[in-house]
């Protein structure tokens, strides 16, 4: 199961209290790992969370998952970000295409958060190549999805195969009577 739900980019934490609520019938306690991302204690349900601008998703899954979205700027200098942290053989893949940087980075970063990496630790270790992430001589699937108007974002759920992250049941974020932010 993987849910997506788009929403305005204000009260993201609260939101996801509010969905998860919605799925687990006991109380629940949201810790952090070392590195920061947010996971419930003792409980099989994994979340996500990104945003960019004035909007955001939130992801939830039965397995670690992580999802990165943000909207499209072929004026954004991509070309320095991409020699600076791609593989050459990502970089030739990208040429100078802006559209295929923020498919490249979106996955890469959706991986980064499944795994409960860094940033600034993961990124050089992780490939993504011929619509593949290739991380210590692993693959494992991602759904990458482009709408260059309204944003690009990439969903990765560990052990999921591409079908089924593509399949996520896309929802708009809306509270029902008597749940409150």
């Amino acid at each position: 199961m993987i849910e997506l739900y788009w929403t305005k980019n204000q009260n993201l934490h609260k939101k996801v209290e509010v969905l998860l609520k919605r799925k687990l019938s006991s109380p629940f306690k949201i810790s952090r790992t070392e590195n920061g991302k947010p996971y419930i204690e003792g409980n099989p349900l994994y979340f996500s969370i990104s945003h960019s601008r004035d909007r955001a998703v939130i992801a939830i899954c039965d397995r670690p998952v992580g999802i990165d979205f943000e909207f499209y700027d072929e004026k954004r200098n991509f070309k320095r970000i991409a020699q600076r942290w791609f593989t050459g053989r990502e970089q030739k893949e990208i040429g100078d295409c802006a559209a295929y940087f923020y498919i490249n980075w979106m996955a890469k970063e959706a991986f980064i958060k499944m795994i409960g990496g860094t940033i600034s630790r993961d990124i050089t270790k992780i490939e993504y190549f011929n619509n593949r992430i290739i991380y210590e001589n692993k693959e494992y699937d991602v759904a990458v999805m482009a709408n260059f108007t309204a944003g690009v974002y990439a969903v990765c759920a560990e052990n999921y195969p591409y079908t089924e992250i593509s399949g996520a049941d896309l929802k708009l974020f809306r509270l029902r009577k008597g749940e409150k932010l």
